[in-house]
């Protein structure tokens, strides 16, 4: 395969675009106020890694509403700054326009709760300009309307939140350009210590003093306890609302009533904002399954009566209980060639230790998954995990059973349903030929010179994926370095040369390049100064490493390569001895061969 010839107009792959949506609320009956601002965001994209993008939103939002009257729906419009190296990405694999939806996930803040509000906006079919630099990218959709209650009056923020992106560039002939970059779905971040207030609304009406209930439990759940013996556990009851709210009973029915008990310290009224605690006391007299229900009876006119599920087991002897979770694991999609993990949890509710006898997968397709646990003695109150793995091999669906067997007599084996989908991503013209040129230094370790470095890779990048290959060509260059001969320190001058030994190959992932290059090291002369003439001491059309060197390259701890726009790489290399380099071979490989060699490329698209 050779790709030196690649066609050198190819420059830069740069991020898919991205657009910013907003939203906003008003109020009928006043007049609408135009609000803008202006928020950061960061977006995460295939093969080019998270891109920052900034939005201008725009919206015609009352500062005035009313108690009982739906806001109207309001247009928003956003325009959205797209940078360069997004602009070339998208004209690289042959986009002409850009189009999409944006949902924007946003709060309304009263002062009795907190509301979701999701807008969402369409993107508009938007051409990509051939000229370099920014473009805007708008989009537009309605607000839906909002009805405040009494629980509101008081002063709403309109806040911005969340953003999802799914977007679709095409091609001139109205195609979506080629995978990853066609179609593209991603859920933007908000970047932090922004004001991302949009406008604050007052709400108008009649101020209503009302009672409100809350409590922090729907259940109680005792677990085993034996027989002779109780178990506690507590409620809290919290008054929510404007006015005190009244406790009018605490009661305990149901089938096994007599085996649960309670004690308060609510009284007969809660303050606002006030609490109190109900303790629920479980004490079985035989062996069996217990249940009943704790209702609190109170002046809340929307829900007079609360009411919690008690159960609990009497066990006549310490015994165990196992609780998995979760019930069933669907690991989703997963591409073929990847692996994904999932973990189940084994715990004992009991009161004895609980014993795990085996732990298996079974079913038509349990050669797919794999599983690693930590479970073979469970103690009272505590947990172990279950690692379930999948290796998606060929496209379709796996099914399969994880199989937990235990000491727990009343549930001795469960068995948890496990499915996974396997897939392949479309290949077809999803690969872009890219020309980078190569600039920096290596430094040869033995003798501390530099040889300066130059030269280009062509490269054929699959786009699915990230990996590629590619021919790298370094130009000759030469370097000064200081080698001891017998008992004197000379300074030598040496003509190296490069030879590609295979393919370069590697993989550009969320903006993170890694490289392996093999190259033989040739040094066809090298010179010493003596009575100040230069002497040949060495080299040669045959001299050359004696095996290829292995040379790894990776991005920067903390930087981020593009190929719009490329970026550095480094590594470290051990350079193998020279051979059929004279009658001198063993003192050039004195002052060349050795390990700890270190290199420092800028990559920049061509």
């Amino acid at each position: 395969m050779k790709l030196s010839n690649l066609n050198t107009n190819v420059r830069k792959l740069g991020p898919a675009v991205a657009a910013a949506a907003l939203m906003a609320g008003g109020a009928s009956n006043a007049a609408a106020e135009q609000v803008s601002t202006e928020l950061a965001f960061e977006c995460p994209f295939p093969l080019i890694g998270t891109q920052p993008i900034r939005a201008q939103i725009s919206a015609d939002i009352p500062a005035v509403a009313s108690v009982g009257d739906p806001t109207p729906q309001f247009e928003v419009t956003a325009i959205t700054v797209v940078n360069d190296d997004a602009r070339t990405g998208l004209k690289l694999v042959g986009s002409e326009t850009v189009e999409g939806v944006a949902t924007s996930t946003n709060n309304v803040i009263t002062a009795g709760r907190n509301l979701e509000q999701i807008v969402t906006l369409n993107i508009p079919p938007t051409a990509i300009p051939a000229e370099s630099g920014e473009f805007n990218v708008p989009a537009s959709g309605v607000a839906p309307e909002i009805l405040f209650t009494a629980d509101d009056i008081g002063q709403a923020e309109i806040r911005v939140g969340a953003l999802q992106l799914e977007l679709i560039a095409r091609t001139a002939n109205g195609d979506i350009a080629p995978a990853p970059i066609g179609e593209i779905t991603t859920d933007c971040v908000q970047l932090p210590n922004q004001n991302n207030l949009l406008q604050t609304i007052t709400i108008a009406g009649e101020v209503v003093e009302t009672p409100r209930i809350s409590v922090d439990a729907q259940e109680l759940a005792f677990g085993s306890v034996q027989a002779g013996l109780s178990a506690q556990q507590s409620v809290s009851v919290l008054s929510t609302g404007s006015a005190a709210l009244g406790i009018n009973n605490i009661s305990i029915s149901g089938p096994d009533a007599q085996l649960f008990t309670q004690t308060s310290d609510c009284g007969s009224s809660l303050a606002p904002d006030a609490s109190c605690s109900v303790n629920v006391t479980f004490a079985p007299s035989t062996d069996g399954t217990r249940n009943a229900t704790l209702t609190i009876e109170s002046t809340d006119a929307d829900k007079p009566s609360i009411d919690i599920a008690l159960s609990g087991r009497g066990t006549l002897a310490p015994t165990p209980e196992i609780a998995v979770t979760p019930g069933s694991v669907d690991l989703g999609r997963v591409q073929v060639g990847t692996s994904k993990s999932e973990q189940v949890t084994i715990a004992n509710n009991g009161n004895a230790a609980l014993l795990i006898d085996s732990i298996a997968l079974t079913g038509s397709n349990a050669g797919d998954f794999t599983q690693t646990n930590n479970c073979t003695t469970v103690a009272t109150g505590a947990s172990c995990s279950v690692e379930l793995n999948y290796t998606a091999g060929a496209a379709g669906v796996s099914t399969a059973a994880l199989v937990i067997r235990s000491s727990d007599t009343e549930n001795a084996e469960v068995t948890v349903p496990v499915t996974a989908e396997a897939f392949e991503e479309p290949t077809g013209g999803a690969e872009l030929e890219l020309l980078l040129g190569l600039e920096g230094s290596t430094l040869i370790a033995a003798t501390g010179g530099s040889l300066p470095l130059n030269g280009s890779i062509a490269t054929l990048l699959d786009l699915a994926s990230g990996t590629f290959e590619a021919d790298t060509q370094v130009n000759p260059t030469s370097g000064n370095f200081t080698i001891k001969v017998l008992w004197s320190k000379m300074h030598a001058a040496a003509n190296v040369e490069f030879e590609q030994a295979g393919l370069t190959t590697g993989s550009l992932v969320n903006g993170k390049l890694t490289a392996n290059s093999p190259l033989y090291v040739k040094v066809p002369k090298v010179a010493i100064k003596l009575f100040g003439l230069p002497v040949r001491i060495g080299g040669g059309d045959q001299c050359r490493t004696s095996t290829p060197v292995d040379i790894q390259l990776a991005s920067p701890e903390g930087s981020n390569f593009s190929p719009a726009t490329g970026g550095n790489v480094t590594g470290v290399y051990d350079l193998p001895p020279l051979e059929n380099c004279g009658l001198l071979t063993s003192v050039l490989n004195k002052f060349m061969s050795g390990p700890g060699n270190t290199i420092n490329l800028n990559l920049t698209p061509q």
